[in-house]
């Protein structure tokens, strides 16, 4: 009798049920009976699970079926996910200029492997056209264009979410393919948003960030400030390392954010600059030197100046100059003329101009003068107490450091006095004396560009310049005046 196929598999079943209570030995053991046809063994199957089961993640339907081929286009190289997600797990990664073959997925992610994904904003297709997500348009290369802002960001990919790797001024020519977010890949992993360009020149020229501006011209300018700082960078989060007065003039290039450099590791910024003589002086800035580096040739304005063996009061006294000798030199960075050899002398002691043989009408001496008042001395006991207080130019206290006017400024306060807070508004602000007595401020310059309390016997307290902090020393030539605060007797 023939069996049909489904009482076949009936019997078969039946006789597997009714042999797997009684086989004790490993199947590996057991021989078949002859003549008997062998039965394929049936996989158990599991029991039931006693929990529920976590529903999987659907992962997106791939675009296109089609291979591609790409490139890892950063520099820090791409990850390698589990998913086309953010979220899934990184299983590898790979570095740039690295090809790699796949499937896009509809959310864009280069599908290279089973579990194995890479977003595709970080590659550009080989052989034409860009990455995915953000991917660029496939338009050619080639598009020119120029920043339209006045300081516009350039980040590492094309959207706001991207951080900011450098900075373009205005008027910067780039070029590249537009991406299909409308931004502008400018390659090397560098994108500018659409809304802060233009396809016409509007002027401005410059570079990104701090870097040099591509035009090497050097250019004249002068210092507009009437007293303005030079940084050891093209930024104000660089160190001040001198400062130059009005009328000051430099030479130099600019770089891409709007600061002259001048060699030597000096920069200053536009905002303190112009491009014609504003008179007002010329030379160096406070007691700084003037920035030309050839020989200058100046005369001695004191009454007798010493020569030193180095750029500073610390160095030993090796000679003296009269007034009215004519030396000649180049000005150091701190402000001392070098001579021949280790002969040094300092700026505040020489004029730029023959002063003659008589000695200029100075500011009054002062006379010999009773006792302070109490308030005059404790103007001078409070003034001692900071000697040795760093210089830092817009310095309002001890703490942070002090200018010559944060100095005097915060010396008052600390008596119960108020005066203005720069030079040539204090001495705007106090009685022109001419006989004056300790605790009264001397000024140099009209209008004032330094300030000091005067101590009496021709010395004074006062911080000058960077290098240099608050200290108790002799009066320099310079001197136009002295004045009262009002309030002090």
């Amino acid at each position: 009798m023939t069996l049909s196929p489904r009482r076949l598999s009936r019997a078969m079943i039946a006789v597997t049920a009714a042999a797997a209570p009684v086989v004790t030995l490993a199947p590996a053991a057991q021989a078949a009976p002859s003549g008997t046809p062998q039965l394929p063994q049936q996989p158990l199957l599991p029991s039931t699970p006693t929990t529920p089961v976590t529903t999987p993640r659907i992962l997106p339907t791939p675009a296109p079926t089609s291979t591609v081929t790409m490139r890892v286009d950063v520099a820090a190289g791409v990850n390698v996910r589990s998913g086309p997600s953010t979220s899934y797990g990184v299983v590898g990664g790979y570095r740039r200029g690295a090809e790699l073959t796949g499937t896009l997925t509809s959310n864009n992610w280069l599908k290279i492997a089973p579990n194995r994904f890479v977003a595709a904003w970080n590659l550009t297709r080989v052989g034409g056209g860009g990455g995915g997500g953000e991917r660029p348009d496939p338009a050619p290369r080639g598009v020119t264009q120029w920043m339209e802002a006045s300081v516009g960001n350039v980040r590492s990919g094309p959207g706001l979410g991207h951080p900011v790797v450098t900075t373009m001024r205005k008027g910067t020519k780039v070029e590249g393919s537009w991406t299909s977010n409308g931004w502008l890949n400018i390659g090397g992993g560098k994108y500018i948003s659409g809304t802060i360009l233009t396809g016409t020149n509007p002027g401005g020229g410059g570079g990104g960030g701090e870097q040099p501006d591509p035009s090497p011209t050097r250019v004249t300018q002068w210092m507009d400030a009437s007293i303005g700082n030079v940084r050891s960078g093209p930024g104000l989060g660089h160190s001040v390392v001198t400062t130059m007065r009005k009328g000051t003039r430099v030479q130099g290039t600019w770089t891409s954010n709007g600061w002259l450099n001048i060699g030597g590791g000096k920069y200053i910024s536009r905002t303190i600059l112009t491009g014609t003589d504003p008179g007002g002086g010329g030379g160096g800035g406070g007691e700084q030197p003037d920035p030309s580096p050839g020989q200058v040739t100046r005369w001695v304005s004191a009454s007798l100046a010493n020569v030193r063996s180095g750029p500073s009061t610390s160095y030993s006294i090796v000679g003296s100059q009269a007034r009215g000798t004519k030396v000649t030199g180049t000005i150091t960075s701190n402000g001392w003329l070098k001579m021949s050899g280790s002969r040094y002398m300092a700026e505040s002691v020489l004029t730029s101009s023959d002063p003659g043989g008589a000695a200029p009408a100075p500011a009054p001496a002062p006379a010999p003068a009773p006792a302070p008042s109490q308030l005059r001395q404790l103007i001078l006991n409070t003034a001692a107490q900071y000697i040795g207080t760093p210089y830092k130019y817009g310095g309002n206290s001890p703490q942070e450091g002090f200018d010559c006017s944060g100095y005097t400024k915060y010396v008052f306060a600390e008596v119960g006095l108020t005066i203005p807070r720069t030079s040539s508004q204090q001495q705007a602000a106090t009685t022109p004396v001419s006989n004056p007595q300790p605790g009264d401020l001397v000024f140099f310059g009209s209008p004032a560009y330094h300030v000091g309390i005067y101590a009496g016997d021709g010395m004074m307290y006062d911080t000058g310049r960077p290098g240099v902090p608050t200290q108790y020393r002799a009066i320099f030539s310079g001197v136009s005046g002295y004045g009262r605060v009002t309030g002090v007797n």
